[in-house]
């Protein structure tokens, strides 16, 4: 059942015990290897089950992984990509969702880069003193505040956006 399904063999052995809820894909694999309609593996009102056709869920731990920024900005935009990566049966929405972190952590970390290389060799060590406390100055200094409260603004905002579809 296992191989014909494309599940793992310990997913049916935890559904078989009934330690593990049946995800909607494992169910779906199952429903057709067997030639059996939903209601009849599940229940006789399968209206009132809810699958996650949408994937939001998965969706909402992308968002959540891309926090990781906060740790380390590379985090933000690795650890989502190898989400994605690993997760089987994607659909178009989580697709879009994922290029879209991937984008905004893109552009963010490509700006840091340019923030890095200009204190690196923008020779600041022989800027006279007035122009490194000016305030024309301070404001490269907060490029990578701007950088974190946007990126968290973005992932907060998607994150709540999905929790109300």
């Amino acid at each position: 059942l296992a191989d014909e399904a494309g599940i793992s063999l310990r997913t049916v052995q935890r559904i078989e015990k009934g330690t593990e809820e049946i995800s909607g894909f494992s169910l779906k694999q199952i429903s057709k290897v067997l030639n059996l309609p939903l209601e009849k593996i599940v229940m006789q009102n399968v209206n009132q089950i809810s699958l996650d056709d949408n994937q939001i869920g998965s969706i909402k731990a992308l968002y959540l992984a891309s926090l990781l920024l906060v740790i380390n900005p590379l985090l933000g935009l690795i650890v989502p990509l190898i989400m994605g990566y690993n997760k089987q049966n994607k659909n178009l929405y989580y697709e879009m969702n994922l290029r879209k972190i991937v984008k905004i952590n893109s552009i963010g970390l490509f700006v840091l880069f340019l923030f890095m290389v200009f204190l690196i060799f923008g020779d600041f060590m022989n800027i006279a003193p007035e122009f490194i406390l000016s305030p024309e100055s301070m404001f490269i200094f907060l490029i990578p505040v701007f950088y974190y409260v946007i990126m968290i603004a973005f992932v907060g905002f998607n994150y709540f956006k999905l929790s109300k579809t």
